[in-house]
């Protein structure tokens, strides 16, 4: 005889069994849990790719924002920023990192702020304006070591990217503390 995976939930009288494994684990992040992971062919991508782009963001922040940029006031921009909502986020429009952070913000019920910072990071396509995109990330840098985006804020604290930082939203929740940090910047 095979063995197929079958569900039918007690607690939901209108749900006919579910016989499809990616359904089954779909239904039941859906009901059940508190968050749904994102994908996991980012996560793999981030772990190979951000540790060998780290000093290439990092090198080129910097430059991108230009020597004549006012870095105090750009940095009162990101602490005004990152006090005017309890979850704010840091984003590039074409950044597959941060729609799955907006994603997973989105399924989980996060109410977030979006600060967008152009399209992506690449020369042309992120904001050069005065205390635009590239200013703001070469300040980011300096205030916390990340110049890769999203940047998540929690309460005015820099929790990193969605894989890593310090610590980075899915290892906060992973840990359990993310949605804890929520709820008290929040109250």
């Amino acid at each position: 005889s095979s063995q197929c995976p079958t569900l039918l939930d007690p607690n939901n009288a209108d749900l006919e069994y579910l016989q499809d494994s990616a359904d089954i684990i779909t239904y039941l992040y859906k009901q059940y849990a508190l968050w749904t992971p994102p994908n996991q062919a980012l996560r793999s991508i981030s772990s190979v790719i951000s540790p060998v782009l780290k000093p290439v963001y990092s090198y080129l922040a910097p430059l991108q924002a230009g020597e004549s940029y006012d870095s105090q006031s750009t940095q009162n921009a990101i602490e005004e920023d990152i006090l005017s909502h309890p979850v704010v986020i840091y984003t590039y429009e074409l950044s597959p990192f941060c729609s799955e952070a907006i994603a997973l913000f989105d399924r989980a019920g996060i109410e977030y702020k979006e600060i967008s910072l152009g399209l992506e990071w690449v020369p042309g396509l992120i904001d050069s304006s005065s205390g635009g995109g590239a200013e703001k990330r070469a300040v980011l840098g300096t205030m916390t070591g990340q110049t890769s985006l999203p940047h998540v804020f929690v309460g005015g604290k820099s929790i990193g990217g969605i894989f890593s930082g310090s610590p980075g939203v899915v290892p906060a929740l992973e840990a359990g503390t993310f949605l804890n940090d929520v709820k008290k910047a929040t109250t």
